[in-house]
C-alpha cells in the first residue's frame, strides 16, 4: 500500500484521430470533443485527489493543478502530426493506471497488441469506447456514399437499409472481441454514447479505478 501510494500515476489517452471528428445530427458533439472533455475532467479529479496524470508519449506525469492546460497544449502540439487511435508504445510506470478514450475503430489484432504492451509493466487499464448514436443504429436508407475519414476511401450502398443487419452483427462481434481482450488482462471495458451526459461516464469510470484512487485519497 505504501508503494502504491508513493508511485501511483494515471495515464490518460484521448483519441484524436480522424474518425473521432465524426458527429451526426443525433449527437451533442464530436467524439473527439467528448473524449477530451472526459479526459480533462478525469485529470482534474485525479490531481485534486493527489494523483499524477500524464499522456503517453505526449506529456510526462504531473501533479500540477494546471493539468488541463498542460494536457491541452500537449494534444494541440501533437495535432500537427497524425494522432493515432491508440497510445504510442511509450513506457508507462509500474503500478500505474491507463485510461483509453477512443472509438476503438481498429483491427482487433492492433488493439490486442496495444493493451498487452501497456499491461506488461503491471499497470491496470480502462477502455471507454466512445460512439456516436448513429453508429449504433445505422438508420441509413437509399443510396449512400460512406467515406473513411482515416484514408479517404469511399464505398457506395445502393440500398443502405439492406446493410443494417450485417453491420449490427459485425459491430457486436467487434465489441465482444474488445471486451474479451480487456477481460483477459483484468482491464475494464465500457461504452459511452455522445448523446448521453458526459458526467455519467466520468463518474462510472472514476468508480472503476483503483485500488489506488479512492482508497489512497482517503488515506
Amino acid at each position: 500500500e505504501q508503494e502504491w501510494e508513493a508511485a501511483h500515476t494515471v495515464w490518460i489517452w484521448p483519441d484524436c484521430s480522424a474518425s473521432m471528428r465524426f458527429v451526426s445530427p443525433l449527437a451533442w458533439e464530436m467524439k473527439r470533443d467528448r473524449a477530451l472533455m472526459i479526459a480533462f475532467a478525469l485529470a482534474d479529479i485525479m490531481v485534486r485527489g493527489g494523483e499524477r496524470v500524464g499522456v503517453p508519449g505526449l506529456m510526462r506525469p504531473t501533479a500540477s493543478r494546471a493539468v488541463i492546460d498542460r494536457m491541452a497544449e500537449a494534444v494541440l502540439a501533437a495535432a500537427n502530426g497524425k494522432l493515432s487511435d491508440l497510445p504510442p508504445k511509450a513506457p508507462v510506470s509500474r503500478l500505474s493506471e491507463v485510461v483509453i478514450l477512443s472509438d476503438c475503430l481498429v483491427p482487433i489484432e492492433a488493439f490486442r497488441d496495444e493493451v498487452k504492451s501497456l499491461a506488461t509493466t503491471g499497470s491496470r487499464g480502462h477502455v471507454l469506447k466512445i460512439a456516436d448514436p448513429i453508429e449504433e443504429t445505422f438508420p441509413y436508407k437509399g443510396r449512400i456514399e460512406f467515406v473513411d475519414p482515416e484514408n479517404g476511401s469511399t464505398i457506395t450502398a445502393g440500398r443502405a437499409e439492406t446493410w443494417r443487419a450485417e453491420y449490427v452483427d459485425k459491430l457486436a462481434v467487434h465489441r465482444a472481441a474488445l471486451k474479451r481482450e480487456c477481460d483477459g488482462l483484468g482491464w475494464s471495458f465500457a461504452i459511452h454514447r455522445t448523446d448521453a451526459a458526459p458526467a455519467t461516464a466520468i463518474l462510472a469510470l472514476h468508480q472503476r479505478m483503483g485500488p489506488g484512487l479512492r482508497d489512497v485519497g482517503r488515506r
